[in-house]
């Protein structure tokens, strides 16, 4: 068996990995994987330390823990089980989440159409055509990359979806691999395509025999 290796990405800047469980396994001696409230005022001081030439104002830390801890408490809950990401290149910025996991195939899915529907590339409710791009990764191949617009439901406000989406073969194994990232800021997704095709080719799939050594370099 094999498993989603997302190590390389937790150490890529501007991007920061939420647990999805506290404390999270394996750290239970590390003090900011304890709770959510630990973790997120650990990366709220640290990314402002980053920024040693410009102070943060009364209330900016508290502020960043604040929000950071919103996102820990919230952003697992949209889709339970994926890896959950923030982008968040300045600790000014609002994060946008992306999400990672492995999907299974179905029996006989042939795999064009599979990673066409897991991107939504023939979307119906999209308001334009969206705009599908074949996407290479040095670790899964050549997948898609999805960009489209479309209508909250409950907002009625236009959003903008990005997804990737790959099909993993090797021997008697199968999944697809699926990155999805949303926000209602066109902008600001446009704004850190750069930073997510970078995140998304740094995910890959490794041996079971792997896993117990997945936070080392």
């Amino acid at each position: 068996m094999s498993w989603l290796n997302v190590k390389h990405a937790m150490d890529l800047s501007p991007w920061i990995r939420i647990p999805l469980m506290w404390p999270e396994p394996g750290l239970e001696d590390v003090d900011e994987a304890q709770t959510p409230e630990a973790w997120a005022r650990y990366f709220a001081e640290g990314l402002w330390a980053d920024f040693a030439s410009e102070k943060p104002k009364p209330g900016e830390v508290d502020l960043l823990s604040n929000i950071l801890l919103m996102y820990a408490v919230r952003a697992p809950a949209a889709f339970p089980d994926f890896e959950v990401f923030l982008h968040l290149p300045h600790p000014r910025d609002i994060p946008l989440p992306a999400y990672v996991d492995l999907v299974e195939i179905e029996e006989g899915e042939d795999q064009r159409t599979a990673l066409r529907e897991l991107t939504h590339a023939d979307a119906s409710y999209a308001v334009e055509p969206p705009i599908v791009e074949d996407f290479d990764s040095p670790h899964l191949g050549t997948g898609l990359r999805v960009l489209r617009y479309y209508q909250d439901a409950d907002s009625n406000e236009v959003h903008v979806g990005l997804r990737y989406a790959w099909r993993y073969e090797k021997g008697t194994e199968a999944a697809d691999v699926l990155i999805i990232l949303a926000d209602p800021d066109a902008g600001r997704i446009l704004r850190a395509l750069d930073d997510v095709d970078e995140f998304a080719r740094t995910i890959r799939i490794s041996p079971d025999e792997e896993v117990g050594t997945w936070n080392s370099s």
